[in-house]
C-alpha cells in the first residue's frame, strides 16, 4: 500500500490538476467568473481535507489519526465498526460522505454530552446541540451549490486514495498471478478459476490468484 506521505502527495497533485480543469469547465458552461472561482475553491479545499483528514485509512491506526489532535478519540468507534479496507471505507462514492456525516453526528453528540454533564453538576445549559445541528443543516440546504461542491470534493479526495490502493493491490495480484508458480495442481486450479479473478472485483481480497 502507498504510505501516508505518498497519499498526501497524490491528493495535493491531483488538486493542482483539478483546479484549472474545474474552472475551465465552469467557464465553458458560462458560469459567472466569481461563482466559478468560489465553486472551484470549495471543491479543491474539500478534496484536500477529505484526502488528508478524512482519509479512508481512518479505519485503522495511522498517521491520519494524529492529525486530529485531541479529537482523535471521536474516530475510535468508526475504526471499530468499519472493517479494514472494506467497501465502507475504501469505496469511491458513499464512504467519503459517510465519514463526513459521521463527523457531523459525533460533534453533535459531544455537544449533547457536555450539556448532560453540565446539568448533572447543577449548570443547566440550553439545548445547544439542537440549535447547532439545525443551523448547519439549514445553511447547507440554503446553499445547494456549495453543498454539492463540498460533496464532490470529498468524493474525489477519497477516490484518489482508494484508487491508488486499488492499483497497488491489483498490480501485486496481477504480477503474482502471471509470474509466481502455482502451489496447486493444474486440475485443482481450474476448479477454482472464478476465485483467481476475485481481485478484479474485490481488490483487497486475500485470495491468492490461481494460474490457468
Amino acid at each position: 500500500m502507498p504510505n501516508t506521505p505518498t497519499h498526501d502527495f497524490l491528493t495535493v497533485a491531483t488538486s493542482l490538476v483539478m483546479t484549472p480543469a474545474i474552472f475551465s469547465i465552469l467557464r465553458t458552461a458560462e458560469v459567472v467568473q466569481s461563482s466559478a472561482v468560489i465553486v472551484t475553491t470549495v471543491i479543491v479545499v474539500a478534496h484536500n481535507v477529505s484526502g488528508m483528514l478524512f482519509s479512508p485509512d481512518l479505519d485503522l491506526d495511522s498517521r491520519i489519526h494524529k492529525r486530529w489532535g485531541i479529537l482523535l478519540f471521536i474516530w475510535k468507534p468508526y475504526k471499530w465498526c468499519i472493517p479494514h479496507r472494506h467497501f465502507w471505507s475504501h469505496g469511491l462514492v458513499i464512504p467519503p460522505i459517510l465519514r463526513l456525516g459521521y463527523f457531523f453526528g459525533m460533534i453533535i453528540m459531544l455537544i449533547f454530552a457536555s450539556e448532560v454533564i453540565a446539568r448533572t453538576f447543577g449548570f443547566p445549559l440550553p439545548d445547544y446541540h439542537q440549535s447547532v445541528a439545525k443551523s448547519i443543516i439549514d445553511w447547507f440546504v440554503g446553499h445547494p451549490v456549495i453543498t454539492l461542491s463540498t460533496a464532490l470534493g470529498f468524493i474525489t479526495g477519497g477516490a484518489v486514495h482508494s484508487i491508488a490502493d486499488w492499483l497497488v493491490t491489483g498490480g501485486k495480484h496481477l504480477i503474482h498471478m502471471l509470474f509466481v508458480p502455482p502451489r496447486q495442481p493444474a486440475r485443482v486450479a481450474r476448479k477454482s478459476y472464478p476465485g483467481s479473478m476475485m481481485w478484479l472485483f474485490n481488490p483487497f481480497s486475500h485470495v491468492r490468484p490461481d494460474h490457468f
